[in-house]
Formats: C-alpha cells, sequence, structure tokens
C-alpha cells in the first residue's frame, strides 16, 4: 500500500468516526456528555 491509499483511509476512517458520533449523540441518552468530558479530558492533557 502506498502512502495515497494510506491517506485515503484515514480520511475514510475519520469521516465514519464522525458520522458514528453524531448519530450516537442524536439516538443515545447521555452519550453527548460522555463525548464531552472524554475530549475534555484529552484537550487538557494536550495542554500541559
Amino acid at each position: 500500500m502506498d502512502g495515497s491509499h494510506a491517506v485515503k483511509y484515514f480520511y475514510w476512517g475519520i469521516a465514519v468516526a464522525v458520522v458514528v458520533t453524531a448519530l450516537a449523540v442524536l439516538f443515545v441518552p447521555g452519550v453527548d456528555d460522555w463525548i464531552e468530558q472524554t475530549l475534555l479530558g484529552y484537550l487538557g492533557r494536550a495542554a500541559r
């Protein structure tokens, strides 16, 4: 697999993750709070 295929699969993976996250937030109660806390935890660690 060359670099262009790896980049294509990376972007497809990101797109799938965004769609799955959006659907979970829309249809699963309480998931939005969990996602928010998880992202804030990662961002807090990255800021240190």
